[in-house]
């Protein structure tokens, strides 16, 4: 006999003549041998990944600088490291800082893609291998879990397109997709062969360090989830429970290691929590999209499925699903939505949530027909929530050529002030507004979209990501300290204010969203004058002030 098996039935009620419910503490072996799960590895099932995986990645073709949140300003950052200052005017802003920081993935990933590619097809071919990520890991989790493929998995599709990726959380989603894809390789090898997990393990936990800090938590989890549903096996042999620990532990030295000499570790301990109340909005951003409506029928089909399938007994549950799914819950409790500079941290483990339910259970026991007809139905939900996507990511497409209509006008190593109309400031503006300047969750898209002065016109701009514990390029003196004034974007009417907001050693000023503003002709016209203007942005001049020194 290969293994025991552990379990607790639940017996359904007769009328409705289901299997039990029943949660396995048993090896994928065994899960497979038994046909528990309903599964097939052959040519359809590889076709039909090749195929999701083709229609994930369509998007990606719709336009050049796709609206993900923090994407373009990641993307100016890997142009300027690309280049290693060979342009004189990027090199006179920026220079490279490399060290030891846990948030390295897109940047290392990145560069040889920006050799070898032009910029705006490098970074689209990266957007695409961190889509995919994760969406491959949770299927090879999958099939370490329950033996084999399973098509569950394939529905992981569903939340690829997740508020994370969407907000441009580049590292964290491949960080992600690895951990899942080092976890599979724990839970085939573990028992079978130690020495060759180890072997992967420990470099694989290094990888996920410089990817992204998450990464190594999220891979620690998995493993720990692991170990915890065979702890009663090991109660009453403490020497083989104390090298278990041993084992697992091994492989998070070297990241520990490294976390100590890190800039992040030296970063202050500063939290903020979210209320109940925005914990339980923030679980859609698993499916966070573009229709609040569909993300909400996303949500409540998935969660209500799976309730049903475990009510009916047609939900294959393994004991380390079970303890992966309570701890990934526990941690999403306890966890600040910032933290050390990270912002929606918290977030991270609804992310996790959302993958973990199609990797760690399998919906089993149904006839062919209505096994079928569920296939079906999260395939046509597929569709529609990409055919959504795609829709406003081809009305994106306006408010970019708008954009680089104006600062096309930018003159190349001018320095650049960027404000812009708040919602707050003209929330009717905003609710007409596309699509693609928000997300379903109410987060803004646009903030980030002026990185394309530095990519498309070497102009200089105060916001490029150059965090010392996070990024390796910092600004140069004396424009990091003219960014240091710029500390939050400054709403467009405190411009209209003398004397409240400081425009010395800036050349021009760009006004994102400038539809908000009716008159941009004499929009602070004691010290603007309008260069070019439209919906999506104007740029003005600064008057010269005999008070200011030019910044060169």
């Amino acid at each position: 006999m290969k293994a025991t098996m552990t379990s607790i039935n639940v017996t359904p009620t007769a009328a409705i003549g289901a299997a039990p419910f029943r949660f396995d503490a048993a090896t994928s072996e065994l899960l497979a041998d038994r046909g528990e799960v309903a599964a097939t590895e052959g040519h359809w099932w590889w076709t039909a990944l090749a195929i999701l995986c083709a229609i994930l990645l369509f998007p990606l073709l719709l336009t050049d600088v796709p609206p993900l949140l923090d994407y373009s300003n990641h993307l100016a950052r890997l142009m300027v490291l690309a280049d290693n200052g060979a342009d004189p005017i990027l090199a006179r802003f920026y220079r490279p800082n490399w060290g030891i920081m846990p948030n390295l993935g897109i940047d290392v990933i990145g560069l040889p893609l920006m050799w070898a590619l032009p910029v705006h097809v490098a970074g689209r071919v990266l957007l695409g291998i961190v889509l995919l990520l994760p969406v491959l890991g949770t299927v090879a989790y999958s099939r370490a879990a329950f033996g084999r493929a399973t098509w569950w998995s394939l529905g992981s599709v569903l939340v690829a397109y997740n508020a994370g990726y969407l907000q441009g959380f580049l590292n964290f989603m491949a960080g992600t997709g690895l951990a899942l894809l080092l976890a599979a390789v724990w839970l085939r090898w573990r028992e079978t062969a130690p020495l060759r997990t180890l072997a992967i393990a420990i470099p694989g936990a290094v990888v996920l360090f410089f990817c992204h800090l998450m990464g190594v938590v999220f891979f620690a989890l998995l493993i720990g989830a692991s170990e915890l549903s065979q702890l009663p096996a090991y109660l009453r042999q403490p020497r083989r429970l104390a090298l278990r620990v041993l084992y697992a532990a091994t492989i998070f030295v070297v990241p520990a290691v490294l976390y100590r000499f890190s800039a992040l570790q030296e970063m202050p301990d500063e939290t903020v929590y979210l209320s109940l109340a925005k914990k339980a909005a923030q679980l859609l951003d698993a499916v966070s999209n573009y229709s609040l409506p569909l993300d909400i029928a996303t949500a409540v089909l998935l969660a209500g499925g799976l309730i049903l399938a475990a009510v009916t007994g047609h939900l294959r549950m393994p004991a380390r699903s079970i303890v992966a799914l309570v701890m990934i819950a526990l941690l999403y409790l306890a966890a600040p939505f910032e933290y050390k500079g990270t912002y929606n941290l918290d977030m991270r483990f609804v992310v996790y949530l959302g993958f973990m339910l199609f990797g760690a259970v399998a919906p089993v026991g149904f006839q062919p027909r209505t096994g079928r007809l569920i296939l079906a139905g999260v395939a046509a939900l597929f569709i529609v929530r990409m055919a959504v996507l795609s829709d406003v990511w081809i009305g994106h497409n306006r408010d970019l050529a708008q954009l680089r209509a104006i600062i096309a006008h930018a003159e190349p190593g001018s320095l650049v002030f960027v404000t812009d109309v708040k919602p707050e400031e003209e929330p009717a503006y905003w609710n007409q507004g596309p699509r693609a300047r928000w997300l379903s969750n109410e987060k803004r898209m646009d903030p980030h979209w002026p990185a394309l002065l530095i990519i498309e016109r070497r102009a200089w701009w105060p916001y490029l990501f150059d965090n010392p514990s996070q990024q390796p390029i910092r600004t140069r003196q004396p424009y990091r300290g003219l960014a240091d004034t710029m500390v939050n974007l400054p709403p467009h009417r405190d411009l209209e204010v003398p004397g409240k907001v400081g425009l010395c050693g800036f050349d021009s000023v760009l006004l994102m969203i400038a539809g908000g503003q009716p008159d941009l002709a004499h929009y602070a016209s004691d010290r603007l004058t309008l260069i070019a203007g439209n919906d999506t942005a104007a740029l003005f001049r600064i008057r010269p002030d005999p008070a200011c020194k030019p910044v060169k």
